[in-house]
């Protein structure tokens, strides 16, 4: 019987953890940051801080669009990660002989002897080499602010981690790969799509014995 109770703990664990993150595709992000702005419109948000509000009538609004499941925490790990998106992306720009590329949504790098040097003080920035970010404008609009006036600021390591679950899921979803790019990447071509099948379901090893 204990065991038994065990192993069902262990399901829900792992539903509650799939509950946390979301695998998203570019048109998802795109009717999320129109969300977000009808919500900033409502006031409803403040000096960098959303509303709970704002996090659970997205995640409402686009659980009906897109006939998925989402919820306000999942709304608010991408805002959350759009931020550290922002911070690196931006201070990249800010250094001499780096820009963005308005095309292929991505930054360009003038001297690789200096993008060398500058990821060796800045090692969150390497991926970001050829990474492509086609809502990189939602991102300024929703984020800057949040920047400039240093307030509802995240901790990086919790949002990398964030990052990290949210394109490993991303390789067994059918969706947009808007976030998987990395510098050995095949996505220095440019924008890709992958179609897979989820696999669902949960594979439970018990001891014996």
């Amino acid at each position: 019987m204990g065991k038994r109770k065990m192993v069902e703990n262990n399901i829900e664990d792992k539903k509650d953890d799939t509950r946390s993150y979301f695998t998203w595709n570019l048109e998802m992000e795109r009717v999320l940051a129109d969300v977000m702005r009808d919500q900033r419109n409502l006031g409803r948000k403040g000096d960098g801080n959303w509303k709970a509000v704002a996090y659970n009538t997205a995640a409402h609004v686009l659980s009906n669009r897109f006939k998925v499941q989402l919820i306000g925490d999942n709304v608010k790990n991408r805002i959350k990660l759009w931020r550290t998106w922002y911070g690196i992306v931006s201070d990249i720009l800010s250094q001499s002989g780096f820009d963005w590329d308005d095309t292929k949504y991505m930054i360009t790098v003038e001297d690789e002897n200096a993008w060398n040097e500058y990821v060796k003080s800045h090692e969150e920035a390497r991926r970001f080499r050829f990474k492509v970010i086609p809502n990189w404008d939602d991102i300024v609009d929703l984020c800057a602010k949040d920047r400039a006036t240093e307030t509802g600021a995240e901790n990086a390591l919790d949002d990398d981690d964030i990052m990290n679950k949210e394109e490993n899921e991303g390789e067994d979803s059918h969706c947009v790969n808007i976030d998987l790019e990395e510098p050995n990447s095949a996505t220095k071509k440019g924008f890709a799509q992958a179609r897979v099948e989820r696999k669902k379901g949960y594979f439970l090893n018990e001891r014996s014995g």
